[in-house]
């Protein structure tokens, strides 16, 4: 009977982009692996997963609340009702795979029911509720941050599943370099040889940083670089413009880091892992929300010189005019700089844990 992995993490790319990788890799180990996701119906999830060929089953969506109403007395029954159908997927299921986010707290309970063991990954610098609740039950703690480690002593520092389009950056031959930008460059109408700057505010999008660039784009002069937007998959698409190139998401992110000088976006934990990897500099706005994750990773790339922060409620049209060009001039002074690169072979490291850990649950359950 072949072993049935199940993935839990939904919402946004930071959390289902990390499963894809693991998933990937257990696919590649034994490609008679069953790798299944949870999500909600609702989440990004449902156009990635089923898009690199796993299937999905989706839960009832359950958000922390984040201020008193009605909903706080509401979330323990929509809890239960979440939990339930996680035990009804996941029976029979050899190991859980945990990475955050509104799926997983109800996986790792159903789990804990089911006496599945359960792995977890923890991508921020500051770990949201749902992890943080998972990491008492866990057989094993998965990290990206050293900074985790140090407070969470059980943990393993294994930095964060990444794509391979994006974990093999860093080998790319000048001559593939060129010729991604060339090819980029022509895509957005772009020339080649001038500044290039991306801009994304995640898969859902930023209104902050979608009408910061609108007022920018307005008062620019002559001399402004030339940006690729992301405006975000549900938001209008604005007109596309000489030195100006708008789409709604950024499908290959991989070649976008490499044709880009600077990156501007937000400080979610997959963004900032890679960058970390691509020799890019960044200006990172933190979403303002949550625990305050996205300031802490921010922090941890601002200590390596590679990015700077600006508070969301700065960040503005004005902003831009005034500090782009020391912003630019950041960017290719930090990416002129040769530096030695280690990506951590991460998806493989947890997939090969997740696959020791179902092995011997399953020798467990035969000798019963």
């Amino acid at each position: 009977m072949s072993t049935r992995v199940i993935l839990a993490g939904g919402g946004t790319a930071g959390h289902i982009e990390p499963a894809l990788a693991v998933a990937t890799e257990l696919k590649k180990i034994d490609s008679e692996i069953q790798c299944e996701f949870l999500g909600t119906i609702t989440g990004l999830e449902n156009a990635l997963v089923p898009g690199r060929g796993f299937p999905l089953r989706v839960i009832p969506k359950v958000a922390m609340p984040r201020e008193l109403s009605l909903s706080i007395f509401l979330w323990p029954l929509r809890l239960i009702g979440s939990i339930g159908k996680c035990v009804r997927i996941m029976r029979g299921a050899d190991v859980v795979v945990g990475f955050g986010g509104y799926v997983s707290a109800s996986a790792y309970l159903a789990a804990v029911l089911l006496r599945i063991p359960i792995i977890i990954h923890e991508a921020n610098a500051k770990p949201g509720w749902a992890n943080r609740l998972g990491r008492f039950f866990a057989r094993k703690v998965c990290v990206n941050f050293q900074s985790v480690q140090s407070k969470w002593s059980d943990s393993i520092h294994t930095g964060m599943p990444l794509r391979r389009d994006i974990s093999e950056i860093s080998h790319l031959t000048p001559d593939q370099v060129t010729e991604i930008r060339e090819r980029k460059a022509r895509e957005w109408g772009f020339d080649p040889s001038q500044p290039i700057v991306s801009v994304f505010g995640g898969s859902t999008g930023s209104e902050r940083i979608n009408d910061a660039v609108a007022e920018y784009l307005i008062s620019r002069n002559g001399q402004a670089p030339q940006i690729a937007h992301a405006v975000g998959l549900h938001n209008t698409l604005p007109i596309t413009r000489t030195g100006y190139f708008a789409t709604h998401y950024f499908h290959d992110i991989a070649d976008v880091y490499v044709a880009s000088d600077l990156l501007i976006c937000r400080s979610g934990a997959v963004t900032c892992a890679e960058l970390a990897v691509v020799n890019r500099f960044a200006v990172l706005i933190p979403l303002p929300i949550g625990n305050g994750e996205q300031e802490a990773n921010a922090d941890e790339l601002m200590a390596r010189n590679s990015a700077m922060m600006v508070r969301n409620a700065l960040f503005s049209g004005n902003w831009l005019q005034q500090n782009m060009s020391m912003a630019l001039e950041k960017a290719l002074s930090y990416r002129s700089v040769m530096r030695e690169i280690v990506v951590m072979p991460t998806a493989h490291t947890i997939a090969e844990m997740a696959l020791a850990i179902a092995q011997s649950q399953s020798r467990t359950g035969q000798s019963k």
